[in-house]
């Protein structure tokens, strides 16, 4: 049997109309970036609890803040490689895992050098998602609208600043700064278990010769636009 040379990825997808499949990646993209800007901002009110409470000194909430950017600068350079390696749909679950274990865990840190080895390994996979779900809005969206929509993902990081400033003033009172990292997190893990639905980027599976699968996913998704048009 003959192999498909070329699936024409790049060509069918941007001839795509704007449809629920394009939505649903935004969503689950969207949010998943919400949570990164969740857990960036979450040092502004984390750190003013920690240190009240003697659990750390304003230099150790320095390190905090510093080994955050650290981590993203890594996270951030490795993701490239990463992606092109293994794909677009492992990147991304990957950091999503990373930082949602890794904040769950911060939550249970017994001292503030803990917290701040933690939060290294936190950056790490904010900085990959940051990355990769830019990437991948840009992969899939045709470039007609493709400005508009990363517009859209930028807000979904942005909204992370007010949510997170008005849960730590309801919140940390009450229960404490821990329950931050936890609701980081989970929230992490439960879209990471959502994007699980989602399909590999068709221009990468044609760009490593997985022709064939690119094909499919692109009938598919063809086929979910005439059903639903």
């Amino acid at each position: 049997m003959r192999m498909q040379a070329t699936a024409n990825a790049g060509a069918r997808l941007d001839r795509l109309p704007i449809s629920s499949f394009h939505r649903r990646i935004m969503w689950l993209i969207g949010i998943g970036m919400f949570f990164d800007g969740f857990d960036i901002y979450v040092a502004a009110t984390v750190l003013g609890a920690t240190l009240r409470s003697g659990f750390s000194t304003m230099g150790q909430n320095a390190q905090f803040v510093s080994v955050t950017f650290l981590g993203m600068m890594l996270g951030s350079f490795l993701t490239g490689f990463l992606g092109d390696r293994y794909g677009r749909r492992f990147t991304y679950q990957a950091n999503l895992a990373i930082f949602g274990l890794a904040s769950i865990a911060a939550a249970f840190a017994p001292s503030m050098r803990s917290l701040i080895l933690l939060r290294f390994v936190m950056g790490a996979g904010l900085g990959a998602e940051n990355v990769v779900g830019y990437a991948t809005m840009t992969e899939f969206v045709p470039p007609q609208a493709r400005g508009k929509w990363l517009g859209l993902i930028s807000v979904f990081v942005v909204a992370g600043l007010p949510v997170t400033a008005l849960l730590g003033t309801l919140i940390i009172p009450r229960f404490g700064w821990r329950i931050m990292f936890v609701l980081g997190g989970l929230g992490a893990l439960v879209v990471w278990h959502l994007r699980k639905a989602l399909p590999e980027s068709p221009r990468w599976l044609e760009s490593i010769g997985r022709t064939q699968e690119a094909d499919a996913i692109l009938r598919a998704r063809r086929a979910e636009i005439s059903y639903t048009g």
